[in-house]
Order: structure tokens, then sequence, then C-alpha cells
């Protein structure tokens, strides 16, 4: 009777978290090693690198903004040089691919804040929880699976010392889980692995010649001691096993009346292209599936059935991702950052500015016009703009950086006045002071909203992307170029640029006219000198705003307006 043996891969089965008290640590796996896992299954799978990779950008968009407005700037300032851009991205990053992270608190001699670095999350493990359930410090080592010849540190909790360096980890809770966190996909890490084996499968199938395994008779198989099979089978399992040499093979120790060494290639299906392609469709849709992707074409997977391609469905999708998905993520990391900031004292009420603009379509005019008021058919005039945009000006980078933008509150716009030691020129020219400055800080204004204008007065004005004070543009109310054009009978009254932008007709869908353009402002701190400069983010159109009913809640003496201002005028629907 023949010894045979079918030799088949082996299975991964997660590691348990294991308390070691002589060490008081615990460590996720044998010597850390479900990190590995993780990281593996990131590098081996396209459509989980490829997920992880769009929700990565999608988190961290084009950074950090706040919307104190001018009362945060200094603490904004601050914040600049406490948490670089590299350092938030990669937190996010292991946040995205772990499902928690590590900060490292990095004090100042006196005690104050001085940076928060990232420090990564494989390298750091808890200690044993005490007896009220807290952990109060984590252990770092650069190699937990060499941790002798990498001797671990050991580091205070944040909150829980006085030293130099603190390590936070954020991990959001979990059913069951105590000391570590899991990704949101862990549920699909098996079909990650599938994609994986066929990708390498399907390469060796066609370099080995396009063989679905072997059967390997060994002649007088019978007479070799378990030692010896054993060899022969270690040999053939390294040359032959896994999915980077495709296929199974049979070991068949036959007697002596057997023929010398075969080897019969198992015969390959007609439907395997079939078999490939249907394992591979469902361990894409399972990845999907376990990062609540709402269409495999927004992180860069091309689909042709399940999905909608249409435009509309696409922003829709993607608008689903960003609330649904990508914003509770975000919130996680904010409302940890902000943990921080607030014990020392930095209040800043942040957001991370969208990665893309949305670009609206543009409205058809209505044809309906208001019998009470009216704004001309193109609005505001191109002579208009000329002589706006002479008033504007162009920032020197060298002496100003940007440190908060918002869209204009027109309720609390006026409060900046009591944050500054400003002075008052009472004259209305450009490159001088506004009544809103002060000799460290400068408040400007620009024209924002759609790239595609469809009036002359928008087309000119988004061009030539200048700042104006305030002053400029109300002034534009009394401006010769602005006869006859306005709110009230006939048009005649006079037209703010400052609370109708560039107008458009009025109907009773559209009251205030049709623009999607609005006013922007922007905060300016002056640097000191080169060395010492702060990095300036980038100007975001769509940044987020500061609400009346939340500039009351933080302590400005709101005066009651028309809600309708503090919009676009293609916005103010009655």
């Amino acid at each position: 009777m023949a010894d045979i043996k079918l030799i088949q891969l082996s299975n991964y089965v997660r590691p348990d978290v294991v308390e070691n008290t002589s060490m008081d640590w615990v460590l996720n796996g044998r010597n850390n090693s479900f990190y590995q896992y993780i990281i593996d299954r990131h590098n081996g799978s396209v459509t989980n690198a490829s997920i992880n990779n769009s929700y990565i950008d999608l988190i961290y968009g084009r950074g950090l903004g706040f919307t104190n407005g001018s009362r945060g700037v200094m603490d904004w300032a601050k914040l600049q040089t406490i948490l670089r851009p590299k350092e938030l991205r990669k937190i996010i990053s292991d946040f995205q691919i772990f499902g928690e992270f590590s900060m490292q608190v990095i004090k100042t001699k006196g005690g104050d804040l001085s940076s928060i670095e990232h420090i990564a999350k494989e390298s750091i493990v808890p200690s044993i929880k005490n007896e009220d359930g807290e952990i109060e410090h984590y252990w770092f080592s650069r190699n937990w699976a060499k941790w002798q010849q990498n001797k671990p540190q050991e580091f205070p909790a944040f909150g829980t010392s006085k030293d130099a360096i603190e390590i936070y980890c954020g991990k959001p809770y979990k059913v069951g889980k105590v000391y570590f966190s899991d990704p949101d996909y862990i549920g699909a890490m098996p079909f990650m692995e599938m994609e994986e084996e066929i990708a390498n499968g399907n390469i060796s199938y066609i370099k080995n010649g396009l063989s679905a395994g072997y059967v390997i008779n060994i002649p007088d198989g019978m007479s070799l001691t378990p030692e010896q099979k054993d060899k022969i089978e270690k040999d053939i399992r390294r040359k032959l096993t896994g999915s980077s040499n495709s296929g199974t093979f049979i070991l068949n120790f036959s007697g002596r009346d057997q023929e010398p060494i075969t080897v019969t290639v198992f015969p390959v299906a007609d439907n395997i292209h079939k078999q490939w392609q249907w394992l591979s469709e469902e361990a894409t849709q399972k990845i999907l599936t376990s990062h609540r992707a709402t269409s495999p074409s927004l992180v860069g997977i091309v689909s042709s059935s399940g999905f909608s391609n249409t435009a509309e469905e696409m922003d829709m999708a993607e608008q689903q991702l960003l609330k649904r998905v990508i914003k509770p993520k975000q919130d996680f990391i904010l409302d940890a950052l902000e943990e921080v900031l607030l014990s020392y004292g930095i209040s800043l009420d942040l957001f991370f500015k969208p990665l893309t603009e949305i670009v609206e379509e543009p409205l058809e005019e209505p044809t309906r016009l208001s019998n009470h008021v009216c704004l001309s058919d193109d609005g505001a005039s191109q002579d208009m703009a000329d002589e706006l945009i002479s008033l504007g000006e162009d920032l020197n980078e060298n002496n100003w950086s940007l440190m908060s933008f918002n869209d204009v509150d027109y309720d609390t716009d006026d409060d900046v006045l009591s944050l500054v030691n400003f002075t008052n020129t009472g004259k209305a020219f450009p490159n001088a002071k506004s009544e809103q400055d002060s000799d460290k800080i400068m408040i400007r204004y620009r024209y924002v909203g759609s790239k595609f204008p469809q009036r002359a007065f928008c087309r000119a004005m988004v061009n030539a992307n200048k700042l104006y004070r305030k002053e400029d543009i109300l002034r534009m109310e009394n401006s010769s170029t602005n006869p006859g054009f306005g709110k009230g009978e006939g048009g005649s009254a006079p037209y703010s640029i400052w609370l109708w932008k560039g107008g458009g007709k009025i109907s009773a869908k559209f009251p205030n006219g049709t623009c999607r353009h609005k006013w922007q402002r922007e905060i300016y701190l002056k640097k000191e000198s080169p060395s010492k400069a702060v990095l300036s983010p980038n100007i975001d159109p769509s940044a987020k705003t500061v609400s009346t009913s939340e500039a009351r809640r933080r302590g400005y003496k709101v005066p009651t307006n028309n809600t309708n201002v503090s919009l676009t005028p293609n916005k103010n629907r009655s």
C-alpha cells in the first residue's frame, strides 16, 4: 500500500492578545506580529492599498484649518510650529491602516507644549492596565520581534506625568477590545489574502507552463525512513508550494515495483479563467464592502457593473462617502488633537480642508421677475469691477503669512475690531492700513466662488484675484460707475457689492440674485524674520464658516441682520 501525503497551504489565525506580567506589557500577537500582518495586507492587496491610500488623501484633504476667526490667530500660529503637516499625514495613515494611532506629546523645559509628533503604531505597546482599568504607560521598541536586541523604552501615557515626553494613543472603542483596536476592514482580510494569492498564482501559473499542480511518484518510497520522507517533502515543499509556485502537489511513496520517479501534471479545467475571474471579483467586492466604499471609481477602481457612472450619481456617491465614512474619521483625529491642545491652553475649532472644491453648474436665469425689486439682467458692470480692482492689492509674501480664512459672516465681521489695536486712517486707498489692521495683523477680503463666472463683473474680479480692504468695497456703493443699479423701484437705489456681490436677476426663487460668489475674509500675521516665518496654509474658498449661533455661544455681541447676507446670492432663497 502506497504512503500518500496531500500537502496544503496553511491558514492564518488571528493571534491572541496576551498580558506579559513579568515585563508589564501587552503585545498584539506573538512579538507584536499582528501589525506586520496588517501591513502585509496593505502592501499585498491592490484593492486594499488603493482604498487605504484614497481614504488617507480624503481625510487629510488640504490640511488643517480653523474657524475661530481672528480670535484664534495666535493659537493657530502656535500650532504651525507644534504639528507639522508631514506628522499629521503619518498619524492619519496609521489610523486608516491600523484603526489606531500614536503620538508623542513633547514638552519644553518649562512644561509647555513643544511639539506633537507621530510615532509608528507597530512600535508602541501598552502596559497592563491598573486596578482602575487605565493604561498608565507605553513601551517603545523599534523591532518587537527582536526586542532583546532593541531594549524597550517606557514612556508615561498622556496626562499622567510631568515627563518631557508622553504618549497619546488614539483608538476608537471596539466591542471586546481593551488594549488594541482593529482596522474597519478586518473582516475582509481573508479576501485580501485571496486577492494576493490569485495575483501570485496567476503569474506563476503562466511561468510554470500553465500547470495546475503535480502528482509526484517516488519509487521504492516505502523503504524510506520517516526522516528521509520528511526531508524529501520539505525540499519539494520549499521548491513548489505557495502561490509563487502555483498549484499543489501530491507525494506518492510507492513500492519497489514503481517505475523511476514520475511527475504527472494535473489537467487544467476548461473554465479555469472564469473561476479566477469570479474569485477576483468576489474578493474585490468584499474588500469594497468592508471599507464601506460607496463607489469603486472613487478609490481608483474601475467597475462596469453594480455602480452607475453618471456624473450626478458619482457626485452623490462622493458626498455620501465624505459624510458617512471620511468625516467620522476626521472628527476622531480632530477630537484627539483638540484634547491635547486644550490641555496646554490652545483653543482651536479645527477642521480638515476638503481635497477638492465642488464646482457647481451654472444656473438657468429665471424668467419670472419680482414686481417690487429688480437688479440688472447682467449684474454689476465691468466699469465697477475695473474701479474696485484698481483699489485692490497683491500680497507681499515676504512680510505676511496667511493665518485664517473663512467666508464673511456679516453678523460678526465687525467684531474683529475689538481684537486688534487698530489705527483708523479715515482714508480709502489701496496698500494702506484698514481700520481692522494692527501692527501685526492685516485683514483683507478676496472675491471667491464659481471658477466659471457668467457676468463681466464676476469674471474680472475672479481673474484679478486681488485683496481688498473692507472700506474700499463699501465705498463702491457711492461710486460714479454705479448709477441707477440696485434694489428699489427701477433699480435706482445704490448697489452694494459688499452685500450683493455680482447681483443677477431677482425672482421669487432667487430674491437676492443668482451670483455664485462671496467675500472671503483672510487674516494675515506679520512675519518677524525669514527664519521665524510661519507656514501659510493654502487658500480654500470652501472653508468652514462660523455660524451666527456659534458666534454668540463664543461671546460675540451679534447684531440682528438679514439672514440672507451671509450666503452667496444664488443661495438666498425665500
